[in-house]
């Protein structure tokens, strides 16, 4: 059967045996790697594959086969003066018994060679088909990239290599929107914005507005929109589309600058009120026993006769136990068995050294330690009882009663707050009156910068008005510079025991140092300016003075 050659284009020549004496098979022997060949072959020698493939189909030439391995140094030496075959190494004569050998014995790999170069071939087309277009490329130098894509990025996992299922079909926007209002364009038609006035060619492009269909320039419609498919705007459904400047920022909620808004203060309040209502409930409640308690302290009613008869220690220890026994009957209290520690530092009780006290509104046991503040005796003012017949203002009547800190808390928790809104602080106070000072300054520092330079105007000298005004409005600087200066130095020198406070009155003084060393130059510059002006060396020294 007549071999067929794949690669090349040639023909077959014949056999190599009938050109030159039978060689006998060598044994199995080193090849050289560094023997070169007569030329570059296409032949790849890398490829396990193909010599697998050559033994299968000649089993005659296992003899030939042999491995990649380092020869010595003689057949390197005389590697540059024979010619040798690249795959079986075997001896030739001339380049022709060469190539016809190569022809004859060993065709049999150019199928598996020509699947390589196919493959490869294969390879560099779909590289090729990546590539895109030379018109797309221009359109992306040209900026058009930073529009948005009307196709959707669907991610595709294919589960096998080689197999991947149609692509969705891609709606341009310009088949789908209509293109019934479209300006047709003519011979040299100008930019349809006002401002542009170019004229419209390759130059300087021609494209219509996909929403009004005007022609516009390149510059003129970099502007994107969703449209529907009557061109209208369609925020949800619609293609994104190209539109010129006019069409974009007369959209509808273009201009609405506050945004979709809505308003969850309904909802909140009635979340917030269920906390506020059992607030003011547990307020409620807590002076109405303080309110009633005051008053059975204030006024108590007489002791029953059976406990007058105790004897001369009556007044002090009778008196104490009817005032414990009105204010439990305000509320009962906890028994002090019960308790072991205080419900808030978790301080132990003790017989003597710390002892239990009851809170008179809630009736908690708690400690009476100063340190932490679990419950401490109120100071209260309240009204004596009078006859009312009597017309003399009534007397107060100083009572301390012992709180917890909850009921403290809750019950005198917002009108302390109003009192710190409207008491405040010192440094407050010095800062407050600085601010006023400052604003004082800005406000005369325009006025007395026109004054000046009226007065150093040569060519129309000041009147004795102006003269007038603006000397009154130097020494109101000067008097404000003083008086700011001094309000710095008042809080810079303010005493206190937090360093961080300290901190913060030092920045306030170097805040207000650097305002002065911005703005006096200005009056310290009025003598210079005015010296310039020949013909005012009396203004000049009536402003100074």
């Amino acid at each position: 059967m007549t071999s067929r050659r794949s690669l090349g284009g040639g023909r077959t020549l014949g056999s190599a045996k009938a050109l030159s004496p039978a060689v006998s098979p060598r044994p199995q022997q080193h090849r050289n790697s560094s023997l070169l060949s007569p030329s570059e072959s296409s032949v790849s020698l890398a490829s396990q594959s193909s010599f697998s493939a050559a033994s299968t189909a000649e089993p005659q030439d296992l003899a030939s086969r042999v491995t990649l391995e380092q020869n010595d140094n003689v057949a390197v030496a005389s590697a540059s003066s024979r010619l040798v075959c690249p795959i079986c190494n075997e001896e030739m004569v001339t380049l022709l018994q060469l190539n016809r050998h190569l022809d004859d014995l060993h065709q049999n790999l150019e199928e598996v060679e020509q699947d390589e170069v196919k493959t490869w071939f294969r390879t560099q087309m779909v590289k090729a088909k990546k590539f895109q277009p030379l018109a797309v490329l221009n359109q992306k130098l040209k900026g058009l990239d930073v529009f948005e894509s009307n196709d959707t990025p669907v991610a595709v996992a294919a589960s096998t290599i080689g197999l991947s299922g149609p692509e969705p079909s891609r709606q341009d926007p310009d088949e789908v929107v209509t293109r019934a209002h479209w300006q047709r364009p003519g011979y040299a038609d100008p930019c349809s914005e006002p401002t542009c006035g170019k004229k419209l060619g390759a130059m300087n492009g021609t494209v219509n507005c996909r929403k009004c269909g005007k022609l516009f320039c390149e510059e003129h419609t970099m502007y994107q929109m969703k449209l529907s498919r009557s061109a209208q705007h369609e925020p949800v459904r619609g293609f994104w589309c190209r539109v010129c400047e006019t069409c974009y920022k007369s959209r509808e909620g273009y201009n609405d600058h506050h945004g979709f808004e809505r308003n969850h203060t309904a909802a909140f309040t009635n979340i917030r009120r269920k906390h506020v209502d059992k607030a003011n409930l547990e307020i409620s409640r807590l002076e109405k026993r303080l309110t009633k308690l005051t008053q059975l302290l204030a006024n108590p009613p007489p002791p029953e006769p059976n406990t007058r008869a105790g004897g001369l220690l009556w007044p002090l220890s009778g008196a104490k136990a009817q005032q414990r026994a009105l204010e439990q009957s305000i509320i009962a209290w906890e028994d002090d068995a019960n308790v072991l520690q205080c419900p808030f530092c978790q301080q132990e009780f003790t017989s003597y050294s710390f002892r239990r006290h009851h809170c008179r509104l809630c009736g908690r046991v708690v400690c009476g330690d100063p340190k932490t503040g679990c419950s401490s005796e109120v100071g209260l003012n309240v009204a004596a009882p009078t006859d009312q017949t009597s017309e003399k203002p009534s007397a107060q009547l100083s009572l301390d009663i012992r709180m917890c800190l909850d009921c403290k808390h809750t019950l005198f928790s917002k009108s302390d707050f109003a009192r710190e809104l409207v008491d405040r602080p010192r440094d407050q106070r010095a800062y407050e009156n600085l601010t006023q000072f400052k604003r004082g300054i800005r406000l005369l520092l325009p006025r007395f910068q026109k004054l000046l330079a009226v007065l150093q105007n040569p060519d129309d000298p000041p009147t004795p008005t102006q003269l007038q005004d603006a000397t009154k409005v130097r020494k109101r600087l000067m008097d404000a510079f003083a008086q700011f200066d001094t309000a710095a130095r008042r809080i810079r020198d303010l005493p206190t025991d937090s360093p961080t406070q300290k901190r913060l009155q030092k920045a306030v003084y170097q805040q207000s140092y650097n305002f002065l060393s911005l703005h006096m130059p200005t009056l310290n510059a009025a003598n210079n300016g005015l010296s310039f002006s020949g013909n005012l060396p009396a203004a000049a020294a009536r402003i100074t003075s």
